[in-house]
């Protein structure tokens, strides 16, 4: 069992040493003896006791009541005189600091053990509740951010929501009024826009599920195995059909006949939402560009059989670019847009779902940018994640 260490702070040596001779009896351990309050101070900076026994007339200029104040702000010790002072004043300035105990000169033994016993044992619980207190309002806080967030996330949602809605209502109604006299082309082309509203919609609404999911917790990580250069090319292709052929989408792979075991529904996610982002901020006829490679290195670029490998993507368009200040983590905030997109629809969503999917493979983001230059976003996923919740990518470089 550990003693509890106590510091006797008393400007006489003799009565300091029979104070820790006493002490010792009692299955104490004395830290040290200073005689003054300077001492008492710079002992609780070297070997914090558990207790502090103060006199109040010490050497140098700083008295007991100075020091055990000075002890009780920037250490949380609790502080017991043991004086032959007892007068008004004195009592009155020993009060302000709070002591634990007061005891006069002299001293019974017993009166002095029970009086270190109280004031360790209040301490103690001081310190619990003091502890509880915090973590209350740690949660308090906790709580209180999860309802701003929530409370904001529905209100963003109800209001991305209601375009594609609108948009829906407004078609149907002019259907429902010039029905009679529109040619079918006519027709067909605001039920084009009511079915293309819809179809927005229920992506936006997918990715508001998926964004529930994750802020909850509920996103599960099903990793398989993935022939990569197929994958991607599967990716390219539902892009390039999307958009139409308004863009040059290219891929390049050296991942010939590679499978890695990661999750597809989230690797979708995240190539898709890149590949998107790309096209929707290039100039119509520009070119996008996904490269995919297997890094087998062992971080200080040496060829590794004992490494896991990992797998990167890279996705680059020449488009907008992103401002500098806004290439940090708030990038990949729930709806943040950056200042520059103009008049480009969006929503905010497509980042916060790459970075909460690479997250879920314990792999790692990148992005480099400059505005009306273009922008590089590079992704790196281990093959394998470690039970531990730490992949092998720690903090590598994982350009290309």
């Amino acid at each position: 069992m550990t003693l509890k260490k106590i510091l006797v702070v008393e400007d006489e040596m003799i009565v300091a040493e029979d104070i820790a001779g006493r002490l010792t009896k009692l299955g104490y351990a004395v830290s040290e003896i200073v005689s003054s309050g300077e001492g008492a101070i710079k002992a609780c900076q070297d070997n914090r006791p558990d207790l502090v026994l103060m006199d109040i007339v010490l050497k140098g200029s700083m008295d007991g009541i100075e020091a055990a104040q000075y002890i009780r702000n920037f250490f949380r010790v609790p502080v017991v005189y043991l004086t032959a002072y007892a007068d008004k004043e004195t009592l009155e300035r020993a009060k302000i600091t709070e002591p634990f105990g007061y005891i006069l000169k002299p001293f019974k033994q017993n009166n002095l053990h029970a009086t270190i016993e109280i004031s360790l044992q209040r301490h103690e619980v001081e310190t619990k509740m003091s502890q509880a207190l915090d973590s209350s309002e740690e949660l308090r806080q906790f709580v209180q951010e999860k309802e701003q967030r929530t409370s904001q996330y529905v209100s963003m949602a109800a209001h991305e929501l209601r375009r594609p809605l609108s948009a829906i209502l407004l078609s149907a109604d002019s259907l429902r009024l010039h029905r009679e006299r529109w040619d079918e082309e006519t027709k067909l082309k605001y039920l084009h826009w009511i079915q293309s509203a819809a179809e927005n919609m229920d992506r936006l609404i997918e990715d508001m599920l998926f964004i529930g999911k994750a802020e909850g917790g509920k996103l599960s990580f099903n990793p398989e195995r993935v022939d990569l250069e197929q994958f991607c090319s599967q990716i390219v292709e539902q892009q390039r059909s999307l958009c139409q052929d308004s863009h040059q989408l290219v891929f390049a792979s050296d991942n010939t006949d590679i499978t890695a075991c990661l999750d597809p529904t989230l690797l979708g996610l995240i190539l898709s939402n890149l590949l998107s982002n790309a096209i929707k901020y290039s100039p119509e006829g520009g070119e996008v560009r996904l490269e995919s490679k297997i890094d087998r290195s062992d971080g200080e670029g040496q060829f590794s059989f004992v490494s896991p490998p990992i797998a990167i993507f890279r996705v680059s368009d020449r488009g907008i670019g992103i401002p500098e200040e806004e290439q940090g983590e708030k990038l990949f905030e729930l709806f943040h847009r950056c200042g520059n997109v103009g008049k480009i629809q969006g929503n905010g969503l497509g980042l916060a779902i790459v970075k909460k999917a690479v997250d879920l493979h314990q792999g790692a983001i990148a992005v480099e940018s400059k505005v009306k230059i273009g922008t590089t976003f590079t992704v790196a996923l281990p093959f394998t994640v470690k039970k531990n919740g730490k992949s092998n990518i720690g903090d590598k470089d994982f350009k290309f």
